[in-house]
């Protein structure tokens, strides 16, 4: 009996032989552990819930992805779940997730992260990716948005004759907020203004790049670089700067920020700053293995570098 728990559990050592044996008799029994049952016992379930703000977004997904390889190497199961970026949705998702005894969390931060965690005081560990959540105690992961976008612009400098435009994210949104004082300093940087006709806000999809691009040409005449605050709205940029005749880089210079897939396959092919996804999932997975083994782990933010992928655009 021990042997079989140290087989079923992963708790300790069993000869390969002796596993494929007990792993035989499992598949002829038909045998599928309960896992609420033995976290009732052990109080570990080997599952991590994972709680996205937007699944139509390739960046987070890409990240699920390397959390998903990292916790399949270890033998934990994910349960993911996306919130649309919504406080009250998220605060029932993490309930649930507790509901559902996971070992841990992990939270791709959002405007309403912070006051989820305060008020529903999650058991077990959590950490939080991408967007640093303010006063969070435990562990966090991001890209260092602000660097990033001070090396676009910077590049953007070199090859525009006049100051390159920014297509910003959410003003409250933590991330966006970093890579809009990228730019600005950026241009700081040179003696150059940060003015608002030069700045369109949106959000981070296709849409919302598309639009923007299209209001900064309805009023900055002399619009010939374009910074914008992720790969997608780089994208619907990039359509309606060729809906207007023009291209990349010829007419406009375009940089964007994430290298998602796509960003390597239009042509041109996007110039972007790219965020180190498979990096920040496989580190969030050890953080989080330590927290369930009972270790003490580091709290201060790891930031991580990002890096400047050159292509056709810029």
């Amino acid at each position: 009996m021990a042997t079989v728990s140290r087989a079923l559990n992963r708790t300790g050592y069993v000869k390969s032989g002796t596993l494929e044996k007990i792993e035989q008799a499992m598949d002829e029994l038909g045998y599928i552990p309960n896992r609420q049952a033995r976290a009732m016992v052990g109080g570990i379930t080997r599952t991590i819930g994972v709680l996205v703000p937007d699944m139509d977004n390739s960046l987070f997904m890409r990240i699920v992805q390397a959390i998903n390889d990292a916790a399949y190497r270890h033998d934990y199961t994910l349960l993911v779940m996306d919130s649309r970026g919504e406080a009250q949705r998220e605060a029932k998702i993490v309930r649930a997730m507790q509901e559902l005894r996971v070992d841990g969390l992990i939270l791709f931060g959002t405007p309403g992260t912070a006051q989820v965690i305060e008020s529903m005081k999650p058991q077990g560990p959590v950490i939080i990716l991408d967007r640093l959540v303010t006063h969070f105690a435990g562990p966090q992961i991001s890209v260092n948005h602000y660097d990033g976008a001070k090396t676009a612009v910077r590049l953007l400098l070199k090859h525009c004759r006049y100051p390159p435009a920014f297509i910003a994210g959410p003003a409250h949104i933590w991330s966006a907020q970093q890579r809009l004082n990228g730019y600005c300093d950026a241009l700081r940087d040179q003696d150059l203004p940060a003015v608002l006709e030069r700045i369109e806000y949106a959000d981070f999809t296709y849409q919302a790049g598309y639009s923007a691009m299209n209001k900064l040409f309805s009023r900055v005449p002399d619009l010939d670089g374009v910074f914008a605050v992720n790969d997608l709205a780089a994208l619907g940029a990039m359509k309606a700067i060729y809906e207007r005749g023009l291209g990349c880089p010829d007419d406009v210079h375009l940089v964007g920020f994430d290298d998602i897939h796509a960003a390597r396959y239009v042509t041109p092919s996007l110039t972007t700053i790219r965020q180190p996804m498979e990096s920040i999932g496989r580190t969030a997975v050890d953080i989080l293995r330590k927290q369930i083994r009972g270790e003490t782990v580091e709290t201060t933010p790891i930031v991580l570098p990002g890096e400047l992928i050159f292509r056709e655009s810029c």
